[in-house]
C-alpha cells in the first residue's frame, strides 16, 4: 500500500512492503514499529536506530513528537490523494460547509464574526492541541452564516466551530 504524507511544505511517499520493510521516496529501510501498552507511545527502530515517538491524531493527521521536536503529519493513501486531486479540479464546494475540529483542543482564536464575507482559504479558527496552535481556513469563498466557539472553549473531536454558506 502506499501513503502520502506531507510535513509543511515536503511531501514523501511511502511504500509499505510488508511488516519490516518499507520505501520512502523509493529509498528502502527495515523497520520494527511498535507501540508501547495502549499509549500513544510508540517504539521505532529504524535500519538499526531506536527512536521514541509520541503519535496522536486520526486517520489523516497525526501530531508527531521526535526527538523533542513536534510535527503536523497529513496522511493520505494514493488512491484518496488522486482522489482528492480530482475533487479539487471540480472547484469550490457548494452550499453551506461546517468547519470540524479534527481533534480535541482549546479554540484560542476566533477571527471572524456571524455576517462576515470569507475568502477561500481565509483563516477562520485557531486551535491548540497536543501544545500547538492549527490554523482553520474556509473552503470556499461565503459568509459567515454560525460561529459556535469562542476563545477558551474546549471543543472535542468533530465539534461545528463555523459554518460559511
Amino acid at each position: 500500500m502506499k501513503y502520502i504524507a506531507t510535513v509543511g511544505d515536503h511531501q514523501f511517499t511511502i511504500e509499505i512492503k510488508d511488516d519490516h520493510h518499507l520505501e520512502v521516496d523509493g529509498e528502502p529501510f527495515t523497520v520494527d514499529f511498535q507501540q508501547l501498552a495502549k499509549t500513544t507511545l510508540y517504539s521505532l527502530i529504524l535500519d538499526g536506530l531506536s527512536y521514541d515517538i509520541n503519535i496522536d491524531g486520526n486517520e489523516e493527521l497525526y501530531h508527531v513528537m521526535l526527538k523533542g521536536h513536534a510535527y503536523e503529519v497529513l496522511v493520505a493513501d494514493e488512491r484518496a490523494q488522486k482522489m482528492a486531486g480530482l475533487k479539487s479540479g471540480l472547484g469550490e464546494p457548494v452550499g453551506e460547509v461546517l468547519i470540524k475540529a479534527p481533534m480535541p483542543g482549546v479554540v484560542v482564536g476566533v477571527l471572524v464574526e456571524e455576517g462576515q464575507t470569507v475568502d477561500k482559504n481565509e483563516v477562520v479558527v485557531i486551535l491548540e492541541s497536543m501544545k500547538m496552535q492549527n490554523e482553520f481556513k474556509s473552503p470556499k469563498k461565503g459568509v459567515v452564516s454560525s460561529v459556535r466557539v469562542q476563545p477558551g472553549d474546549k471543543v472535542d473531536q468533530n465539534a461545528i466551530m463555523v459554518t460559511v454558506s
